[in-house]
């Protein structure tokens, strides 16, 4: 997070330099009339990071559970006498591992401020892993630890946004977004291991997501470029609850599962 808020706090301060150069001397005023046309089209590049936001089982860690909920590999030679806690989860982020984005544009005009967008998009989402620490039985307080397989975040959205555009001034404009993103996961793989057990968190494909952005318009003499900050807020717990899902390691400790997501992006109408 301080990675992203550090390149969007350069990027601030690269454009209001930018708009103090155009204040102190006589700029060409490129495509006047642009905002006037009813439709625009252009599309949109970007990277994203994606996060979970958790809400744990009550005193998860003071529940004894089956150790045949433990994968197949973790388990001791006789799962049905053992039980297990865990004692703790940690999803598992890294910045350098990001996903990136591809989406068409499609822009109505509704007003000298105001615009309708739609934005289907193709993101690869990056990698997700969780963590968890457990001990089996009472008497044994050896910690292990056990990582899920990669949760692969591969999906098409369909951001529908209202843009807020600020008084132009000379070739740059602010603006601000807000809309719905419904979203379905592609390629979510089970990941089935022996006796159809699962090996990752199990979630399902769709999703609803509110989206919360920023950004400058620049016009040039040929297109309008924009650079966008947004993150969006998954509406809907996403975790399956499922007695198969339920009954596994990754699943268990789980009350709610939802995902948050930054993107920055560039676009070009």
């Amino acid at each position: 997070m301080k990675k992203v808020l550090t390149i969007v706090l350069i990027l601030i301060l690269s454009l209001v330099g930018v708009s103090n150069m155009q204040a102190q001397t006589r700029k060409i005023i490129y495509l006047q009339n642009y905002d006037n046309a009813p439709y625009h089209f252009g599309f949109l590049l970007g990277v994203n990071y994606m996060t979970y936001n958790v809400t744990l089982q009550d005193n998860y860690q003071s529940i004894d559970r089956p150790a045949t909920q433990l994968p197949q590999n973790y388990r001791p030679s006789n799962p049905l006498d053992h039980t297990y806690r865990i004692v703790g989860i940690e999803p598992l982020s890294n910045w350098r591992n990001m996903g990136f984005s591809v989406g068409v544009i499609g822009d109505k005009r509704l007003g000298d401020y105001f615009n309708l967008r739609l934005i289907p998009t193709l993101s690869i989402g990056p990698h997700r892993n969780i963590v968890y620490r457990y001990y089996l039985d009472d008497n044994d307080k050896d910690i292990k630890t056990v990582e899920s397989e990669d949760i692969n975040s591969n999906f098409v959205e369909f951001p529908i946004q209202v843009k807020y555009r600020s008084k132009r001034y000379n070739n740059i404009a602010a603006y601000l977004i807000a809309g719905v993103n419904p979203r379905f996961y592609l390629s979510r793989k089970k990941h089935q291991m022996n006796n159809d057990e699962p090996a990752l968190l199990q979630t399902n494909r769709g999703d609803l997501a509110l989206d919360l952005g920023a950004g400058f318009d620049i016009y040039n003499q040929w297109f309008k470029m924009g650079i966008e900050i947004k993150m969006s807020f998954g509406l809907f717990n996403v975790l399956k609850t499922d007695e198969v899902s339920m009954s596994s390691l990754y699943n268990a400790p789980f009350k709610e599962v939802k995902n948050k997501q930054i993107q920055v992006s560039l676009t070009f109408e």
